[in-house]
């Protein structure tokens, strides 16, 4: 009988042994599993109001393996993101939204945002995110007008035009910024708006010589504290797979949380 104890035992403290080293292998894994989620930039991209290649988009976004993204869908006419003030939840906020409105209580949230001096993306038909929002355009640094003969500003402009599937010439204008850095100059099969406004404050990053095409393509705008960044190419599904482009979203969620 005491042998057979003595034979026990040993397997025992052996089993627990290997018990415990698995245990105290497997916490850093765990640990630094929950410490790369934690440092992904978290990206809020808020949609909705207009359509668009949902696939191509976001294989955009997931190709950005230090990024987590979250969808926000909001149908025409609501954006129920800023029905709360500015949170750390998110390290940045795209748009890609049209035709949405925001009330004044969403609107003193929104404007939030850039008094604490964040930085916001809008790409391509969120040129239009919020065309009832008088202010909108002063925040954004351009126009599109959805309306023939619109009074703004004092004068009249006609209706903003739209062509899709043209090849466009994209040229970097500041080639050192943070956002255009290492970006060619490329060429994209890509929807192109005209006739629009643009504040001669901005500054530009993007421009194109097609004659259909306003010359501005992107630009960075201040106001209040904040600055937005807007980039007119992105109908896709082109442009979305396109390595420049992609290397000028990544830069540009860079730019957007550098010492937020």
């Amino acid at each position: 009988m005491l042998e057979r104890v003595k034979v026990k035992v040993p397997f025992f403290i052996f089993a627990m042994a290997v018990l415990i080293v698995l245990v105290i292998v497997s916490k850093p894994s765990l640990s630094l599993n929950n410490q790369s989620m934690e440092e992904k930039i978290k990206v809020a991209v808020i949609i909705g109001g207009h359509d668009y290649d949902k696939k191509a988009f976001e294989e955009m976004w997931a190709s950005f393996s230090d990024f987590s993204v979250e969808y926000f869908n909001y149908r025409v006419g609501e954006c129920k993101f800023f029905d709360n003030p500015p949170s750390d939840k998110w390290d940045v906020v795209v748009f890609y939204n049209m035709n949405q409105q925001l009330n004044r209580k969403q609107q003193k949230n929104f404007l939030e945002y850039l008094k604490q001096g964040r930085k916001m993306i809008f790409l391509h038909h969120a040129v239009s995110a919020f065309p009832k929002w008088e202010e909108f355009p002063k925040i954004l640094g351009g126009r599109y007008f959805l309306e023939d003969k619109t009074e703004w500003e004092g004068r009249t402009y006609p209706r903003s035009t739209y062509k899709h599937d043209v090849k466009v010439n994209i040229k970097v204008i500041e080639k050192e910024h943070p956002i255009t850095k290492d970006v060619g100059d490329f060429e994209e099969i890509d929807e192109i708006y005209g006739n629009y406004y643009v504040s001669p404050s901005v500054k530009l990053l993007l421009a194109t010589e097609h004659p259909e095409s306003v010359p501005a393509l992107a630009w960075i705008n201040g106001y209040l504290n904040g600055e937005i960044l807007f980039i007119q190419p992105g109908h896709g599904p082109q442009v979305f797979s396109n390595p420049q482009y992609r290397k000028l979203i990544h830069n540009a969620v860079m730019w957007a949380v550098k010492e937020k």
